[in-house]
């Protein structure tokens, strides 16, 4: 496996979830992945139900600037990942439409040729991580929320997400709970339409952790921690309630049990604050 990735960004973490980055890059860097850097554009993903092969372009141009520098995408946005991986593997399997595809992308001088590979970032840490990077134990109950795009289509896309999360997590020292719905979406790519009903998805999964108790969540996308952070803020004022089920993405919670400073995993960037949990239960 290489140690070199083009790193994908996509559109949301650097304007609303740079945490994820910054504890991403520590976490990378640690385990030996070096996440390379280039001018990428928007996936396609919020384009695709307007127009599919104009999304599979936006798609295409990205993984051609991935081909000419000779590095596999990696991703941390569960959409970012789910579109580019897909987009991937169809101008793999389908000639016709590669060659589509190519005919629109000549004239910005690139052309898809099918040679490199698109990951998310979870996948490579969940190969490498090791009971000896971690330092620290993080004797937590944690509610693991894999999120939507991690796995469907699962033709394309599954990778055995749930479980690698469920494994590092363990690894890590926490204690997985299990609880209703889990699968379900978490509701933050309906804020768009109705912000009403985003909150009351967000706040049914969030119930669903309180019930059993959880003390943390964890997921690995950014919209779901849009939805698991920020809309619990919300949901908690909007209803009067409090679940007290602070989110963290994997890289932070990960990052702390291999002993990375909390200010380079950007825990302070989160909305609902963890540090009551974590200095109970990192030791």
């Amino acid at each position: 496996m290489s140690d070199n990735y083009l790193y994908f960004p996509g559109c949301n973490i650097p304007y609303r979830e740079n945490q994820y980055e910054l504890s991403a890059r520590a976490v990378a860097e640690k385990l030996g992945i070096k996440l390379h850097d280039r001018p990428f554009t928007c996936c396609g993903l919020n384009t695709e139900p307007l127009d599919e092969f104009a999304a599979l372009l936006f798609s295409a141009r990205n993984i051609a600037v991935a081909e000419e520098e000779g590095m596999d995408l990696v991703a941390l946005c569960n959409g970012c990942y789910k579109t580019l991986r897909v987009a991937n593997r169809k101008l793999k399997q389908d000639e016709k439409l590669r060659e589509e595809v190519n005919e629109k992308l000549r004239a910005i001088g690139r052309e898809v040729k099918g040679t490199i590979e698109v990951y998310h970032l979870l996948d490579l840490i969940s190969d490498r991580i090791k009971p000896e990077h971690i330092v620290k134990k993080i004797s937590a109950r944690v509610a693991p929320f894999a999120g939507c795009h991690s796995s469907r289509p699962s033709e394309y896309v599954d990778f055995g997400a749930k479980e690698k999360l469920e494994k590092i997590i363990k690894l890590a020292g926490g204690k997985v709970v299990r609880y209703r719905d889990m699968d379900k979406c978490c509701g933050a790519p309906l804020l768009a339409l109705s912000e009403e009903l985003g909150i009351n998805l967000a706040r049914q999964r969030l119930l669903s952790m309180k019930e059993r108790n959880a003390e943390l969540a964890v997921t690995m996308c950014p919209f779901c921690q849009v939805s698991l952070d920020g809309l619990q803020v919300k949901a908690e004022q909007e209803f009067n309630e409090s679940y007290n089920v602070p989110s963290l993405y994997i890289t932070q919670f990960l990052g702390l049990a291999m002993g990375i400073k909390p200010e380079k995993l950007g825990l302070k960037e989160n909305k609902k604050d963890p540090s009551k949990v974590l200095k109970k239960a990192v030791m």
